[in-house]
């Protein structure tokens, strides 16, 4: 079980990497601001022959979802292509600093007493049910975009 929301794996097919780009492409078109469409593909972000970043296209807002970065490796008969998602650095840094806004404010009041246990159990506990509610919402986004990632360049999806 993996704590902290950055995974990395690697996807091995047998096919040749421009076989593997023109599945990308297929499935991922560029970032764009707004989308007043439905029909569009799966994924956005940038694909080059090194590498691609890529996002899932959602019509909610989500915070979580991950950002999904490759690399290829081009072997002798397969394509190995590193893959490493994670939560946006912006969403880390706002994350660690609501923490430390919040501890550093409720951990000097319950020490100095001006708050009831009862109730200092509660401020102290809240974060906590917070990360774990972050925490089940990034690994769900990333399972999902880590199985059709894989159907995607396996020719599958």
């Amino acid at each position: 079980m993996k704590i902290l929301p950055n995974d990395t794996f690697i996807i091995l097919t047998f096919d040749s990497l421009p076989i593997v780009l023109q599945r990308l492409n297929a499935k991922v078109e560029p970032t764009k601001a707004f989308r007043f469409s439905r029909k569009h593909a799966p994924y956005q972000g940038t694909i080059s022959e090194s590498g691609f970043q890529i996002s899932r296209i959602i019509h909610y807002r989500n915070s979580l979802l991950p950002v999904i970065q490759g690399r290829f490796e081009v072997q002798s008969h397969q394509t190995l292509i590193h893959v490493q998602m994670s939560i946006h650095p912006f969403v880390m840094a706002f994350l660690g600093f609501w923490f430390l806004s919040w501890y550093g404010a409720v951990i000097p009041i319950t020490l100095t007493g001006t708050m009831p246990h009862q109730m200092a159990a509660i401020f102290v506990g809240m974060p906590m049910l917070m990360l774990i509610i972050f925490w089940v919402a990034f690994w769900s986004e990333a399972n999902r975009s880590r199985s059709e990632l894989s159907q995607i360049i396996q020719g599958e999806l």
